[in-house]
């Protein structure tokens, strides 16, 4: 099972330089009654995210967040959609496929005294310097809709043996015997 913080561990590590799309936040400009968020990755942003993701072309991206904050924590709703250009397993031919992820995640301030190595269980990501990186996220939730074995629609898998590529059976020869007696 694909976990989200084994996807994109640069938004972890917090390598700003390694993301090719970054939409920061400032926790402290999300207003009693929230903040919506929409944006569209730019040109750039979407090739850079083809790259980083080994796949022929990201056509289309789109986000839309609401952000809810309650005392140190955030909650961040909404989804992410677009349009990705893949590379069929069975024919090698190239195909766009739509795709559309529910965002839902919590943020809160990291705690010293909580230890990840010691908790079995994720609690909300961390708010790193006071933001919050939607662009990120996006890019995480993009990755996680993206199939590893992606079929172009309709090419089916068909699979023959040719009667030469069998190995001979161990009976044949006695088939053999018995038919001409």
């Amino acid at each position: 099972m694909r976990r989200r913080t084994d996807l994109m561990s640069t938004s972890q590590d917090h390598d700003q330089k390694a993301l090719p799309l970054t939409h920061p936040i400032d926790v402290a400009t999300i207003k009693p009654d929230g903040l919506v968020v929409n944006f569209e990755a730019t040109e750039a942003e979407r090739a850079g995210l083809a790259k980083l993701f080994d796949i022929p072309a990201v056509v289309k991206l789109n986000a839309s967040f609401k952000l809810i904050r309650k005392g140190s924590r955030v909650k961040v709703r909404g989804d992410v959609s677009g349009i990705v250009t893949r590379l069929c397993v069975l024919s090698v031919e190239s195909f766009d496929m739509d795709f559309h992820e529910a965002v839902s995640v919590d943020y809160d301030e990291p705690r010293e005294d909580a230890s990840s190595e010691d908790s079995e269980e994720e609690g909300p990501d961390p708010i790193i310097d006071g933001q919050i990186d939607l662009g990120a996220l996006a890019a995480e939730f993009t990755a996680l809709s993206l199939d590893p074995y992606p079929k172009k629609p309709g090419v089916v898998f068909d699979y023959h043996e040719d009667d030469d590529d069998k190995p001979p059976s161990p009976f044949a020869k006695l088939a053999a015997i018995k038919s001409k007696s």
